[in-house]
């Protein structure tokens, strides 16, 4: 019973394969023939400079995958597709992005990594469906305060920027588990840092930061911290106590908390030279 069980699943999934890459297009002409069958355009290394305004043709359009190309600007017609799921414009021109983004409410992944963005539209905070946002290697000063409205974010990297502090309403997204936003200004994080009761991976490093809030302590689920080159002295005492935390990445510069007995095996704090620069599996350059 079980053979024939797995046996239909691996059937369903290579069924579901097939189907995901027959209505996967890489030239506008092919996508423009089948408008009704369009899921998925994919058209990366292209040199392309400018998307056409065409978008509005493909009513059932859930993922768009435009990167690595020369675009610089979005057009109307993307802000129309409101199956759009997944949307990937990274290593682009693009310098702003337009109101209009925030119409995109079955938005679940969102890239605009390596680009030249400044600032987030204030719709931004209305892709109430987002679970991944990467805007990693742009020009961001700040971030929205309404952060929070965003409540199934799970991902977000600001990381490469040039944020100076995080809004507090970052705090309230109480699905986050992940958050980079390394190499940038900051000086301080939020007090109450501690309320991202499900954050298990956190990167700090590269930053101004004095002191770390006792309340990270409450994150009990956090695994990995990076604070390497940060310029923090000393870690806050209360990360000892968590006992789901296996990897702290410090400078030679910053004092350790004491480690709990209890979780001797567990907790393993590295201390990273001045001329290692990628140091951790999950370190994104």
């Amino acid at each position: 019973m079980a053979r024939k069980l797995c046996i239909a699943l691996a059937v369903l999934l290579c069924a579901n394969y097939a189907h995901a890459q027959q209505n996967t297009y890489r030239t506008w002409e092919d996508a423009m023939l089948e408008k009704e069958h369009v899921y998925v355009i994919h058209m990366t290394y292209r040199g392309m400079e400018e998307i056409p305004d065409i978008l509005d043709q493909f009513p059932n359009l859930e993922e768009l995958n435009l990167s690595n190309n020369k675009i610089k600007s979005l057009p109307p017609s993307l802000f129309t597709c409101k199956k759009l799921k997944k949307l990937i414009l990274f290593r682009n021109k693009i310098n702003q992005i337009p109101e209009g983004i925030g119409r995109l409410s079955a938005l679940e992944e969102l890239s605009f990594s390596y680009n030249d963005i400044n600032s987030l539209p204030d719709s931004f905070c209305y892709l109430k469906s987002l679970k991944s946002f990467a805007i990693n290697g742009n020009s961001l000063d700040s971030l929205n305060d309404c952060m929070d409205m965003m409540s199934k974010l799970v991902t977000l990297r600001v990381n490469n920027n040039e944020l100076a502090k995080l809004p507090q309403s970052i705090t309230r997204i109480k699905n986050l588990d992940f958050l980079d936003a390394g190499n940038n200004y900051l000086e301080a994080i939020p007090e109450n840092i501690g309320e991202l009761q499900n954050l298990r991976f956190l990167y700090l490093n590269k930053n101004k930061i004095q002191t770390l809030p006792e309340s990270l302590g409450k994150c009990q689920k956090l695994q990995e911290l990076d604070v390497v080159r940060c310029g923090i002295i000393r870690m806050p005492a209360s990360l000892s106590n968590i006992r789901a935390l296996e990897n702290v990445y410090i400078d030679e510069r910053t004092i350790p908390f004491y480690e709990n007995r209890q979780y001797r095996f567990r907790q393993v704090i590295q201390v990273i030279q001045g001329g290692d620069m990628l140091y951790r599996p999950s370190q994104n350059p």
